[in-house]
């Protein structure tokens, strides 16, 4: 962004002596990397607020809301879907904040990778709580053996995760999980799913407490134990939308050439500050859906402070004739500004004062201005940012509703790329969660959960699928014709809600295959995947794992949202 609006603000003030712009442009580095400098200086040396404690306060918040939801579903208590979304927003926030770690000056420097992996972790734990709040459901009332198994894990993590016990309850429910056979039923594979998301669960929350404790080591060596439970996912690797970024980048385009094109045409002197400032206005302001009434409150504002520029640029500074002076007179107006940045309720206005109010003073080390240039200067940049506004109207004003309908979209074409992937997505979960955070604080703005409850229900489908797709070789025959309709269907999730009878029907035929494999590791898994994607895309029909595929039930599948003709 600082890249993209400083070749504007290099560029079209050198139009008019282009021999120059070398010079300028050497100018502008100087005067960004002294003002990096200070700043820096100035936030490490003088009451320094290190991200680094922060980010713990938050990482220990974000663990114990975690704690909280897991003994709600294993008690069957009853909490906020609210509160779930707000949990991937969450971890979206915490892997956002681990990118300024390394230039933190807290110990906590070196830990970026550990806050990432911790972010994994929570992430890992979303669907794995989903799907056995929904098993649960699924079960009706559970056997009182079961409801005891969970009562001791939820006990176990009320006490603190203790490693040692996690292998004692592990074993506890590997003697509970029935023995897949040809005479298996629907509740015995229910109940090997559960069992399986539930070992999850407390390796998950095992390896979480091993990362938040590595992160109170003041070494910034990582052991080779907390290293195998990292998984390597970068930042790129998150949610990616190009079609928006072609939208912001189309939009910036067409304000910077209308702006220079009046300015051409007109032959106006000072208009070259309108390209200049469509081009800050388009590029601040790129990542928000709907970026007009930011600009429009960006205009107001450079119109307010007109009076207060003319006073500084016309009265205060041509008297000013040394640099204490002239710290002394700025620092009442920007002391008070930088007060008014610290509360949510006022940032924004005061951020976007601060930066009119400095971009216009422009200070220099000699008075050129004069009341007619300042008008100029003033009126050019008032056009730039009109011309911001008007393409922003055009092309980019996204509503919530049609950028929700683009994340489901998203997921979906996720989906069908796993049913054609040849390895597991390792960053899958990743991007689903941080999809998922994404669309918490639009669907404030909505009435309808759907669109998160989709979200999930693909998050769920994607962790089954990895797994399909790692222990396929046990029943190539079944699986890859299973991957293959689950292709067909999300490639065309967007036209077609409900599932085929030909899904169903692969879904219980694959199922029965894995029940007859030997008993193994494997083979638990693999019947636990199928499973839990039946329950999310079939919740109402029961398998039948005796004879062969059931007749025609896809009109009783799940209808997730179809959004498809929204516009924006």
């Amino acid at each position: 962004m600082l890249a993209g609006y400083t070749c504007a603000l290099i560029g079209f003030p050198s139009v008019s002596m282009p021999g120059a712009i070398f010079d300028v442009a050497l100018a502008r580095v100087e005067e960004i990397t002294l003002g990096i400098v200070c700043a820096t200086l100035i936030h490490s040396l003088i009451l320094p607020v290190p991200v680094g404690p922060n980010l713990l306060a938050r990482i220990d918040e974000a663990r114990g809301k975690a704690r909280t939801w897991i003994l709600d579903v294993l008690k069957s208590a009853k909490d906020s879907d609210a509160d779930r979304r707000k949990m991937a927003g969450t971890i979206s926030e915490l892997r956002l904040l681990a990118t300024h770690l390394p230039f933190d000056t807290s110990r906590l420097r070196w830990a970026a990778g550990l806050v990432n992996g911790l972010c994994d972790q929570l992430a890992l734990a979303l669907p794995l709580l989903y799907a056995i709040e929904d098993r649960k459901l699924a079960l009706g009332e559970l056997p009182p053996e079961w409801q005891a198994m969970l009562n001791r894990i939820a006990a176990w993590i009320e006490a603190g995760t203790d490693a040692a016990q996690a292998g004692v309850l592990c074993a506890e429910i590997s003697a509970l999980t029935p023995k897949a056979s040809a005479q298996s039923t629907w509740q015995d594979v229910l109940l090997i799913n559960l069992a399986t998301r539930l070992t999850a669960l407390i390796q998950c929350c095992i390896n979480a407490a091993e990362i938040r404790r590595a992160m109170n080591q003041s070494s910034s060596v990582i052991s080779p134990d907390i290293e195998k439970i990292l998984i390597k996912t970068s930042m790129d690797k998150l949610h990616q939308d190009r079609g928006v970024a072609f939208r912001s980048a189309l939009t910036a385009f067409l304000a910077i050439t209308l702006s220079g094109a009046f300015w051409i045409a007109s032959a106006w002197p000072s208009g070259m500050m309108a390209p200049v400032m469509a081009a800050v206005a388009c590029s601040l302001f790129a990542a928000l859906d709907n970026p007009a009434p930011a600009i429009k409150v960006t205009f107001i504002l450079s119109v307010v402070t007109i009076p207060l520029s003319a006073f500084y640029l016309l009265v205060v500074l041509p008297a000013t004739h040394s640099f204490g002076m002239l710290a002394m007179l700025m620092f009442p107006v920007f002391f008070i500004l930088g007060i008014f940045m610290m509360r949510p309720a006022s940032a924004f206005p005061a951020l976007m004062t601060t930066l009119v109010l400095a971009s216009t003073l422009a200070l220099q080390d000699t008075a050129m201005a004069d009341m007619n240039t300042f008008l100029n200067n003033k009126f050019g940049e008032l056009a730039g940012v009109a011309s911001a506004l008007v393409a922003t109207g055009l092309i980019r004003s996204l509503s919530g509703e049609w950028v929700i309908d683009r994340l489901l979209r998203a997921g979906w074409q996720d989906l069908a790329r796993l049913g054609k992937a040849a390895v597991p997505d390792k960053a899958f979960a990743s991007r689903m969660t941080d999809r998922l955070g994404l669309l918490a604080p639009r669907l404030a703005t909505l009435s309808d959960p759907a669109p998160a409850a989709s979200v999930l229900n693909d998050l769920r489908i994607g962790h089954e699928m990895t797994i399909l797709i790692q222990h396929q070789e046990l029943l190539p025959l079944h699986i890859q014709p299973l991957l293959t309709q689950l292709f067909a269907y999300f490639a065309e999730r967007a036209a077609q809600a409900i599932p085929s009878a030909g899904l169903l029907s692969q879904l219980d035929n694959t199922l029965r295959g894995a029940i007859q494999e030997s008993g193994s590791a494997a083979q638990l898994a693999l019947i636990a995947a199928l499973v839990g994607i039946r329950r999310d895309l079939f919740p109402d029909t029961a398998a039948d794992l005796s004879h062969q595929p059931i007749a025609d039930l896809s009109q009783q599948a799940i209808a997730l949202p179809n959004h498809q003709d929204e516009k924006p």
